[in-house]
């Protein structure tokens, strides 16, 4: 099915619904503080029964993450857990749907020779090396879906110090399903209006007392709604091992592989030409006046193939009744090969042509071994309470890349073959063969780190967290194809570090005050420039601070959060003016805001997830070639950004469920001819139906109003995001 761009696509009004909204949330969220109750928050929530086995709770009460030892509530950091139940009403596929449920994250388009993967940015900074899965870093750039995740939780701000190199605006970790002592088989068949299918299967047998075993499947194939000819296919399976549940000494296992067929998409071209003719000159650094259905790769030489597969093993062993032992061990590794087109216009002074020649090859593996011990414990010295976590991480990680070259001459290149802007054709004649010539590079990153974190409960009333971390980061890279001899290698040793305090006027309420900083260094994501001085350099420094208050309303039925925050990196790099080509740490980038949340419910049948963001970004400093940049904003960085989503049940068989996304303007970088995408409002919904007490049918409308918009920002291009898509799914649970 192929959807049609609206007219109005390439509007700039400022839509304020969303900002009503967000002031609406903030008014809400401050009137019941201001009226908060004093007694303890009700522990035992009424839920709907509507629900499939494997469904959790919407309000979440501890981080997945044992670094962080108290509940939300009392934690000093911005903190959204995104639970498989909202997932599962919001027919979410991946992980970059299911961030449409956190305010303040933008999406970037594959640059580099990179198709479009998870790359994002948190509060201003680019957060695509910072994602986890497990507490384990997974820097590998593809698509993640969901299928065997438990929740996603977005802790925003600095954060080395709990998760190492990055995490300067945030960072993301997906928790994995486990095992656990249950009895469920969940399956389910999604249908589509793209003539997709989605088919996933959930089986938890507890085989003994203490032993489970945890199955989980998936198979789809979907054409990307408003995309002309762009789908994506794959197949995944995740098994589970556990055993010692509920006993003093655990082990679990977990293995891991999906293979997906895609096609590669980079969108649309940036018109970006000051000279360019009369046809487009209206749209100059802006979108050209064209569908967002139209693709202007060739489905003949364009693909994607992925290959993932991760081993986990968790041992935990309660030493006494205070202390744990937990050790933590991954080996795995992601392959992807892809060719994808960048549409570039052949010359915006003389015509309207995208040429096809500006083909992207990659041909790449990311490898993977982690190990982390750590020390659990919670311990009494006079009158103040220590909850302790000490710990050890190496890590070893490798990415190589084979050079894919055309071993057979691709005749889109010879011309180079022309499509029609307005009405591009996809399917062209095309003769080429690509390949490996034997040659490649190949790049390796070794890690160790040391950290202890101490949330020190003074009294009833008051917190204070210290954390500290300590990291060895050492790369080599061997980046020439034609002379593997020729290698850069950096070396770095950090420490970063944290500080909360937490004061509590309530029982159900705090009032908190953070610190810290992170570090990038110009290896971060194991690859760096072997030309100029980018691998002497120092990592990059970056500290925030962030003043907040959350709230337990509702009888503990609704967690509330606002924050004001400030996030400097003080020592970023810039062009040196006296040196080309090398750099200097003299820039300065500031990004300062608000923060609003809801989450839980509104009455026990009625829930809410919603979140507002409001982000002031700046250039404050920079030299050489990026002096003109001061005073800008950095890319990809709204003013404004909102999610809310909704579900009512009205009884025990039906629910309806609604929510809205507002991202506001974004800049697809900070120099002169930066392009600029429109604000976008979309709207979604959810009808439910329990048929029986094991059968359950669902309804989901995504972008109901079929708002055409630019969801993924690059350089030369931008990727719309996805049109109208309605969906039925069917769920039985035996």
């Amino acid at each position: 099915m192929t959807l049609k761009a609206d007219s109005a696509n390439n509007g700039t009004k400022f839509n304020k619904a969303p900002l009503a909204l967000a002031v609406t949330l903030a008014c809400a969220v401050l009137a019941a503080q201001a009226h908060a109750q004093q007694t303890e928050p009700v522990q035992e929530l009424a839920v709907a029964e509507a629900k499939t086995s494997t469904e959790g709770d919407v309000k979440v009460e501890r981080s997945a993450n044992f670094k962080l030892t108290q509940p939300l509530l009392d934690t000093a950091k911005t903190i959204t857990v995104i639970p498989q139940a909202v997932m599962k009403d919001r027919s979410v596929d991946s992980l970059r749907d299911a961030l449409r449920n956190v305010s303040g994250i933008s999406l970037a388009a594959g640059e580099g020779g990179a198709p479009s993967g998870d790359s994002m940015s948190i509060r201003g900074f680019s957060a695509s090396t910072d994602i986890f899965v497990d507490g384990i870093r997974d820097i590998a750039g593809y698509s993640r879906d969901t299928y065997n995740l438990e929740s996603i939780e977005v802790a925003k701000g600095p954060g080395s110090a709990v998760s190492g190199r990055g995490a300067t605006g945030g960072s993301i970790n997906l928790q994995s399903k486990t095992a656990k002592l249950d009895q469920f088989t969940d399956v389910s068949l999604r249908l589509g209006t793209e003539s997709d299918y989605r088919a996933m299967l959930d089986s938890n047998i507890a085989v003994g007392e203490t032993t489970a075993l945890r199955l989980n499947l998936l198979s789809d194939d979907i054409d990307v709604a408003g995309r002309n000819e762009v789908f994506n296919s794959k197949n995944a399976a995740a098994l589970s091992l556990a055993t010692g549940i509920g006993t003093e000494q655990r082990f679990s296992i977990n293995a891991e592989y999906q293979k997906q067929d895609n096609l590669s998409d980079y969108g649309l071209p940036w018109v970006s030409d000051a000279a360019a003719i009369p046809a487009l000159a209206p749209y100059i650094n802006k979108a050209p006046p064209v569908s967002f259905d139209n693709f202007y790769g060739n489905v003949f030489r364009d693909y994607e193939d992925i290959k993932g597969q991760s081993l986990t093993a968790r041992f935990e062993q309660d030493i006494s009744n205070t202390t744990t032992l937990r050790v933590q061990a991954r080996v795995g590794s992601v392959a992807r090969e892809s060719i994808v087109t960048a549409p570039r216009f052949i010359n915006q002074k003389t015509s309207t042509d995208v040429r096809q020649s500006d083909e992207k090859t990659r041909d790449t593996k990311n490898s993977l071994s982690a190990v982390q011990f750590d020390l659990i414990g919670e311990y009494q010295t006079g009158s103040v309470k220590h909850n302790l976590v000490t710990g050890v991480e190496w890590a070893s990680e490798t990415f190589k890349r084979w050079n894919m070259v055309d071993l057979v001459d691709d005749n889109l290149d010879s011309t180079p073959v022309l499509v029609d802007l307005y009405n591009p054709d996809p399917r062209k004649a095309y003769t080429g063969v690509y390949g490996r010539d034997g040659t490649s590079t190949k790049a390796k990153g070794k890690s160790t780190a040391l950290y202890v974190f101490d949330t020190m409960t003074l009294d009833p009333q008051w917190e204070l967290t210290l954390g500290a971390r300590w990291d060895n980061f050492k790369t080599d890279y061997q980046y020439n194809y034609a002379d593997p001899t020729l290698t850069v290698d950096t070396k770095d040793s950090i420490l970063s570090w944290n500080a909360g305090v937490v004061y509590k006027p309530a029982a159900n309420g705090s009032i908190y005050f953070a610190y810290g900083n992170s570090f990038n260094p110009s290896a971060e994501g194991l690859t760096v420039s072997a030309t100029g001085n980018m691998s002497e350099l120092d990592p990059e420094e970056t500290r925030s601070i962030e003043l907040g208050t959350k709230w337990d309303l509702l009888d503990g039925r609704l967690l509330t959060s606002v924050a004001l925050f400030r996030t400097d990196k003080n020592h970023a790099r810039t062009p040196d003016p006296d040196f080309s080509g090398e750099y200097t740490l003299n820039g300065e980038q500031r990004v300062q805001g608000l923060e609003l949340s809801a989450v839980g419910y509104l009455q026990p049948n009625w829930t809410v997830i919603g979140s507002y963001t409001y982000q002031d970004s700046e250039v404050i400093s920079a030299e050489g070639s990026a002096a003109n940049q001061v005073g800008m904003e950095l890319a990809r960085t709204p003013k404004h950004s909102l999610s809310v989503w909704s579900r009512y049940d009205f009884n025990d068989q039906l629910a309806f469920g609604g929510g809205a996304q507002y991202v506001g303007e974004r800049y697809n970088g900070s120099t002169a001819t930066r392009k600029v995408a429109p604000g976008y409002t979309s709207y979604d919904i959810m009808l439910s139906y329990q048929a029986t007490e094991k059968l359950g049918l669902q309804l989901n409308g995504v972008n109901l109003t079929d708002k055409r918009y630019i969801e993924q920002l690059g350089g030369g291009h931008f990727i719309p995001g996805a049109g109208r898509y309605v969906s039925v799914t069917a769920s039985y649970s035996f």
